[in-house]
């Protein structure tokens, strides 16, 4: 970070950079994930303004770019205010205190200079006290995913078969307080990933570079939007999913589904958005969201920890739905009690609104239905829903 600044220093003309300071966040709000989402809203602008974004060691982040005002910035600066808006920072403005703080290197960029320079010095303080053993070196090291490979892959993904890699799983309720019974509410399409990289590039890491992985989801929204209008298919409910980047949603293809199948579909279509995409394009999000929702769409919001429940306003955003990650140290008490605000975040959500996904065991259904959770999917409620329609068909055959 520092050298690229001192290159700066003989061509600083236009330039100008934000210092967002979320080291001075609550703890709760400055975890690993919370530094991403924010990272990421930035991204976007790096490539439309030829910036450069720093994460620093202490988690601030730097965003340097070059010929626009701050004023076109901003908007970036706005929606992580309202990310972290329940911490007390994001409403600060003060020059010592603040969120943020601005430079134009026109006129300020010794300041700026010394501003890097101590940044540079803590860093290294920071790394010569830590005692860091060596790391071992890991076995079957996958390889980045690069230009070239997102090429091949892309050609592959035109023309390959993908209708075994194209999955369809249930969000289901339970019949009642105490059943076992499920009954599906809607169905989600989507195509594995895991299935696909094993079996098209099995030694590339197809999520490395969060662009060229976005853009290879792009291409296979395409390949899935074009399989179900081709496709006569079965859901178990009247209504189905499917999990789209905000960027195809105003694509050719997305309109041909909507007037080869939503229009002709008898319950609801639900586009699933990831919560990281939709942050770091929130300008288009609010754009689409009513004119979809006049169109008869549902939307949800996907891919949600319990630490982004603190900043998804499922209400403010106007969503359907929102899907939370269920993971095992849920269960653990320290992590019970650090996240002892979970509760009323699922209640504000609403608590027939959040789905509790990838599910794998029944210790996720009971954390669920203890937060009043009533919606679930995943390989539980796969084999359950199996488990019920074999006793069906058995039940219907003695009767024969």
């Amino acid at each position: 970070m520092l050298d690229y600044v001192q290159r700066l220093e003989t061509r600083k003309f236009g330039h100008r950079a934000v210092h967002i300071h979320l080291s001075r966040l609550k703890p709760f709000h400055r975890r690993d994930y919370h530094i991403r989402v924010a990272t990421n809203t930035f991204e976007s602008y790096v490539k439309l303004y030829v910036g450069r974004i720093f994460v620093l060691s202490n988690d601030d982040l730097l965003f340097i770019w070059k010929d626009k005002s701050i004023a076109d910035v901003e908007p970036a600066v706005d929606t992580l205010r309202y990310l972290f808006r329940d911490d007390p920072l994001s409403q600060d403005e003060s020059e010592e205190t603040g969120f943020c703080t601005w430079y134009n290197l026109n006129t300020e960029f010794q300041e700026f200079l010394l501003l890097c320079q101590h940044l540079d010095e803590r860093a290294k303080k920071l790394q010569q006290s830590s005692n860091m053993r060596p790391a071992q070196k890991p076995t079957n090291v996958l390889s980045p995913i690069n230009a070239e490979n997102l090429a091949q892959l892309e050609d592959t993904i035109h023309s390959a078969d993908l209708s075994e890699h194209i999955r369809q799983q249930p969000v289901c309720v339970f019949a009642r307080a105490g059943s076992k019974e499920l009954h599906p509410v809607f169905d989600e399409f989507f195509v594995s990933i895991s299935d696909l990289r094993n079996a098209i590039m099995p030694n590339i890491d197809l999520a490395s570079n969060r662009w060229l992985f976005q853009h290879m989801t792009e291409v296979l929204d395409k390949r899935m939007l074009n399989y179900l209008c081709k496709r006569t298919f079965k859901t178990h409910a009247s209504s189905f999913s499917i999990n789209l980047n905000l960027e195809t949603l105003t694509s050719k293809d997305f309109e041909r589904f909507d007037e080869v199948v939503r229009k002709k579909w008898p319950g609801n279509v639900i586009i699933e958005l990831n919560q990281v995409d939709l942050f770091s394009n929130l300008e288009t999000y609010l754009r689409l969201r009513d004119e979809f929702h006049e169109r008869g769409y549902r939307v949800l919001i996907d891919n949600l920890t319990v630490e982004a429940l603190s900043f998804v306003d499922r209400k403010s955003l106007k969503a359907d739905f929102i899907k939370v990650a269920w993971r095992e140290e849920m269960t653990d008490n320290v992590i019970r009690k650090k996240y002892s605000e979970m509760d009323n975040l699922v209640k504000d959500s609403g608590r027939e609104r959040v789905i509790l996904c990838r599910c794998d065991s029944p210790t996720a259904i009971k954390f669920g239905q203890s937060l009043g959770i009533t919606l679930f999917q995943g390989r539980y409620i796969d084999n359950m829903i199996a488990r019920q329609r074999r006793a069906k068909r058995a039940a219907a055959a003695q009767k024969r």
